[in-house]
């Protein structure tokens, strides 16, 4: 086994022993900060992506990339390439970077080895990755949550605009669904009637989604560590700017808000959670009012804010897993600015266009 790490500059230096991880992903954001913590952390990373072509995995960090079939084309087949990895040399921590992976290591999670999955637990993956069980997990424990229901098959957007108003937001129970691992599903926001209507129309199964009244107010995230139900590192940050209905493009990091903390603090204790979770807020400025959206028992994509100031989670959560030590908690910095170039034009331009569609009555 080699017997070294990497500064922040990735120069190579001696004297740790390294460990060994799988990830699973390939994307920029998630995927590249993981791989990024763990190999400038000495420890040799493989990977088993979705896109055998990603640019992802050129970064000099992945040791090994793996190909295996798609989950959804060969349930058995993948399961088999992925037992031969994990019984070909040892790993110390299997890390999923996305729903899809994660639901598909749940579902064999009794068929791969016990302790270096770095997945939630049965009950936090039946609650945290479904937003209905989420709200009814936030009226037991007294954490404001937006009025809303599940869609029924009757509903239309007159009846649902009477009863919830506007803007109305739609969203699914599940972000990926079990039975279709390679479908993403997104919030919307619908800002009239029409809009609405439209939406509605395209929803084969109306069951598999929520509706919720529109809550005015800045994201806020607040991303934990925690073992067996106590958070043991938290970080918050707030956006700036985001997508339309999409990832923040823009944000900034901020003090720990000591009732969205605790809002945290009230769901790990209650699902033992282990792991790395993010917990979206809406936070409204003026009124100091504000209340839980959803839960991402997930690494995120906003991660690379953390890591440059230091809260570098992926690091922290190996040293949890695989060797069992707790680090002591980690102050940062308040006020660092992070910015996806890239999306955050996007947004910027996209913003334009809605501006300039209003002025000309579109």
């Amino acid at each position: 086994m080699c017997s070294f790490t990497y500064d922040e500059k990735g120069t190579a230096m001696t004297g740790t022993t390294r460990g060994r991880v799988l990830v699973f992903g390939d994307d920029m954001r998630i995927f590249l900060a993981i791989v990024r913590s763990l190999g400038r952390a000495g420890k040799e990373v493989h990977v088993v992506p979705f896109d055998w072509q990603a640019p992802a995995l050129t970064s000099k960090y992945v040791t090994r990339v793996h190909h295996l079939p798609r989950y959804t084309d060969a349930p058995q087949e993948w399961l088999a390439g992925v037992q031969d990895i994990l019984a070909s040399q040892p790993f110390d921590l299997v890390i999923p970077c996305c729903d899809r992976a994660i639901l598909a290591l749940d579902q064999h999670r009794h068929e791969l080895p016990a302790g270096i999955l770095a997945i939630p637990n049965p009950l936090s993956m039946q609650v945290l990755f479904d937003k209905q069980l989420t709200r009814e997990l936030c009226g037991e424990l007294g954490i404001p949550a937006m009025q809303g229901r599940p869609l029924r098959a009757g509903d239309t957007a007159q009846s649902l605009v009477r009863e919830l108003g506007l803007p109305l937001v739609i969203k699914p129970r599940r972000s990926v669904s079990s039975d279709n691992l390679e479908a993403w599903e997104t919030v919307t926001v619908a800002r009239s009637a029409a809009d609405l209507e439209a939406l509605l129309a395209t929803l084969g199964q109306p069951s598999r989604y929520l509706a919720e009244a529109f809550f005015a107010g800045a994201g806020v995230g607040v991303s934990v560590l925690a073992k067996d139900g106590t958070i043991l590192q938290a970080f918050q940050h707030r956006r700036l700017r985001e997508g339309k209905a999409g990832p923040s493009t823009y944000r900034v990091s901020e003090a720990l808000h000591q009732g969205l903390y605790d809002a945290a603090a009230k769901i790990c204790r209650r699902t033992s959670f282990t792991g790395v979770c993010m917990f979206e807020f809406r936070f409204n400025l003026v009124s100091g009012d504000w209340v839980l959206l959803e839960t991402n028992a997930r690494f995120w994509g906003s991660m690379g804010l953390p890591l440059a100031i230091g809260v570098d989670f992926p690091r922290l959560l190996y040293e949890l897993m695989a060797e069992g030590r707790q680090s002591p908690t980690i102050d940062y910095r308040i006020g660092v600015r992070s910015r996806n170039f890239m999306l955050d034009g996007l947004s910027l331009l996209g913003s334009l266009r809605r501006l300039r569609g209003a002025e000309l009555g579109a």
